[in-house]
């Protein structure tokens, strides 16, 4: 199954292509090639926010010490149910 793509128009200064295209060839690829690469690379890096991990740490932490307070599905459903 081919994936779906779409087109895009970018325009960039003639300096900041000409050093994409040295790094493109120093990997052996064209240019556009190149760039469809960094780009999924990019946005396929997940890299949470400081406070997205001071949150996690704070409920493992808590999971470890016994302070958290879960409840069962059924409980959930209890509570959530209109």
């Amino acid at each position: 199954m081919k994936a779906h793509k779409k087109r895009k128009e970018v325009l960039l200064d003639e300096q900041t292509l000409a050093m994409l295209e040295e790094k493109a060839k120093s990997q052996g690829r064209n240019l556009k090639n190149y760039m469809e690469f960094i780009l999924t690379e990019e946005a396929a890096a997940f890299e949470p926010s400081i406070e997205y991990k001071i949150m996690m740490d704070k409920l493992i932490d808590n999971h470890n010490k016994v302070k958290s307070n879960y409840l069962s599905e059924a409980e959930f459903r209890k509570s959530t149910k209109k």
